[in-house]
């Protein structure tokens, strides 16, 4: 598994989903936090740079 994957990306995560819980884009539910700035480009996992996402939209935002 990818360090940057790691046990503090999946405490970051669900608190982002809990303090976020619809979906940034369409407003359903969200399952997904996304990271605006990819962390191979540079990005992190600051609260600034993520998005919640319904699974249908995120895999919409990686399909572009």
């Amino acid at each position: 598994m990818d360090r940057k994957y790691g046990r503090a990306w999946k405490r970051i995560r669900d608190k982002y989903i809990r303090d976020h819980p619809f979906c940034e884009k369409c407003g359903g539910i969200a399952e997904e936090v996304h990271h605006i700035k990819p962390l191979k480009e540079g990005g992190n996992h600051y609260k600034e740079n993520l998005m919640a996402l319904c699974k249908h939209c995120h895999r919409m935002v990686h399909d572009i």
